[in-house]
């Protein structure tokens, strides 16, 4: 098992990532397991795999710049450097459990929320009830949110259909979950009364008696491919570099030819 260490710069530090994958892809496709923001990474950029590292596309290792195609082996610790981003491979201590998937698609949106801006944290939309069109956004991990008509629930919504205490949600490291704390009405997710604590993703709909909640998530949107509206606009994502293309040497040799044979052909003549 491997610990992948995760971190932008100048922010405070993520979870470690333990994961007991055969084969590690690093990148921003759907299909890495570690999963960094396309602005900075290739689909698949690194493959971790056995004790060694290959790299799929040009990355820094341990402070030095690698080409694609390079590779080498992780020993102690690996780290690789993309833009402001810093991936340290090494192994997982012998207590160790492996990382749910939940875990690193969380982290992956949480990466992604410094480059969309101060707008792109996870928040409710009131659609119904007391208060109906207002907002409200999550504080940073790990948070928790209790929705409810009495005084000491932290977001009051004044609805004689919730309880005073009516719903608990969080923000960890695992996503954002809501959990009913017995209320009379119950909750629902999508239609679907809930019993223990449920993942929210974006759009989701939430009921609570008489009031309904809207879950936005901006940066699940953007590693979707959907557009968003959330902070400034990003910068392009990485693309391969185009190969330059030998067409203008063909055709700057065709000339440079022609132009030989004519003279050569005026001098005969």
């Amino acid at each position: 098992m491997r610990r992948f260490e995760v971190n932008e710069r100048g922010r405070d530090p993520l979870p470690a990532l333990d994961l007991a994958d055969a084969a590690v892809v690093i990148g921003s496709g759907p299909g890495a397991r570690v999963r960094l923001p396309a602005q900075v990474a290739r689909e698949a950029h690194v493959r971790i795999a056995g004790d060694g590292w290959v790299a799929i596309a040009d990355v820094v290792v341990d402070g030095k710049p690698r080409l694609a195609g390079e590779g080498g082996a992780i020993g102690d610790r690996v780290s690789f450097e993309l833009g402001a981003f810093r991936v340290v491979v090494g192994p997982a201590p012998r207590d160790a459990t492996g990382a749910q998937p939940q875990r690193t698609e969380s982290l992956a949106r949480e990466l992604l929320r410094g480059l969309l801006g101060a707008n792109a944290a996870p928040a409710f939309e009131l659609v119904q009830g007391a208060g109906a069109g207002s907002r409200r956004a999550l504080p940073p991990p790990e948070a928790t949110l209790v929705v409810g008509r009495g005084d000491e629930a932290g977001w009051v919504i004044l609805d004689e259909d919730l309880s005073r205490e009516h719903a608990e949600i969080r923000r960890g490291w695992d996503g954002v979950t809501i959990r009913d704390l017995g209320s009379k009405n119950g909750t629902s997710v999508d239609g679907t009364r809930i019993t223990a604590a449920t993942v929210l993703h974006d759009g989701a709909r939430i009921v609570l008696g008489n009031v309904v909640l809207v879950f936005h998530d901006p940066a699940e949107r953007h590693l979707r491919g959907e557009p968003t509206s959330a902070g400034p606009s990003l910068p392009p994502p990485v693309r391969p570099r185009p190969r330059p293309s030998a067409l203008p040497l063909v055709i700057a040799v065709g000339v440079a030819v022609l132009a030989a044979a004519g003279v050569a052909w005026v001098l005969s003549s």
